[in-house]
């Protein structure tokens, strides 16, 4: 009886921890997603010539 219930603590532990994965998965490819589109935002902006010499200024 004791090692049935053993065995299903740790089931349910490594079951828990699969999603907990998952879900840190999910979100790092979110982040990954909203880098991107963030990156492209500044080379976008830094193709304007006002722009590109206010960045190369430092203002």
């Amino acid at each position: 009886m004791r090692k049935a219930c053993f065995i299903f603590v740790l089931s349910v532990l490594a079951i828990s921890s699969s999603y907990t994965i998952i879900n840190q998965q999910q979100q790092i490819v979110k982040l990954e997603q909203q880098l991107q589109q963030e990156q492209l935002k500044y080379k976008m902006l830094y193709r304007d010539p006002v722009v590109r010499d206010a960045i190369e200024s430092g203002g």
